[in-house]
C-alpha cells in the first residue's frame, strides 16, 4: 500500500506525461528557493567575516541581524518560493539587506548624556524589512 502511494505521488510530482509542465515549474521553485537561501548563506559569511564584532570592518547593524534575525528572515523569504511566490522571496530579500545599509547609515545617534551611545539601527532595518514583507505579499497578490 505505502509503495503504490509512493509511485502515484512520484508520478503526480514529475509527471512526465504531460510534458514535463508539473516538473518544470517544481525546478523553478526550487531554483529560487534554492538561490534566495544562497544569497542569505552570502550575506552570512560577508558578515561573520567582515562586520562582526572583532572583525576589521565591525558595524553594528550587519553584526546585530546576523546574530539576532538573518536565519528567521532567510527563513520567511525561502519558504514562500516554493509554493511560487518568487517575487515575495526577492523583495524581501532586497529589504533585508537595505534595511541593513540604511539601519548602518542612519542608525547612530551620538548624545553627549552618558552613559551610553544609542543605536538605532535595529529598529530601521526592522522596518524596512517589515515594509517589505508588506509590500510582497502585495505585490503577490495582484
Amino acid at each position: 500500500m505505502l509503495a503504490l502511494f509512493q509511485e502515484s505521488y512520484l508520478d503526480l510530482v514529475f509527471c512526465p506525461e504531460v510534458g514535463g509542465i508539473r516538473e518544470d515549474k517544481l525546478k523553478r521553485k526550487l531554483f529560487y528557493a534554492v538561490i534566495t537561501g544562497m544569497c542569505y548563506v552570502i550575506l552570512y559569511g560577508i558578515c561573520r567575516h567582515f562586520f562582526d564584532i572583532g572583525q576589521q570592518y565591525y558595524m553594528y547593524t550587519p553584526s546585530w541581524t546576523l546574530r539576532n534575525v538573518l536565519w528567521f528572515a532567510a527563513l520567511i523569504s525561502v519558504i514562500p518560493s516554493l509554493f511560487g511566490n518568487y517575487r515575495f522571496s526577492i523583495i524581501t530579500l532586497a529589504g533585508y539587506i537595505l534595511g541593513v545599509i540604511a539601519g548602518e547609515m542612519f542608525g547612530g545617534f551620538k548624545s553627549d548624556i552618558p552613559p551610553q551611545y544609542l543605536h538605532y539601527g535595529w529598529m530601521i532595518w526592522g522596518s524596512v524589512y517589515i515594509s517589505s514583507i508588506i509590500i510582497g505579499i502585495l505585490v503577490e497578490k495582484k
